[in-house]
């Protein structure tokens, strides 16, 4: 997320981020598919499932 975003976007990502480490699915995405905030929501929610990834392979 190196470009500028606004509060509300941020928050979306995060959302997603959390999300994953919540044991949400992507499926649970609130937002709707329209809105720019689906897929930050889901980008949030990729980076969260690809750091757990990354890990694991580390490990």
């Amino acid at each position: 997320m190196g470009v500028y975003q606004t509060k509300a976007q941020v928050h979306a990502f995060e959302r997603g981020f959390q999300a994953y480490g919540k044991g949400k699915s992507q499926s649970d995405n609130p937002y709707p598919r329209e809105a720019d905030y689906f897929t930050l929501w889901k980008q949030g929610f990729q980076e969260a499932r690809q750091q757990d990834s990354d890990t694991e392979h580390r490990a």
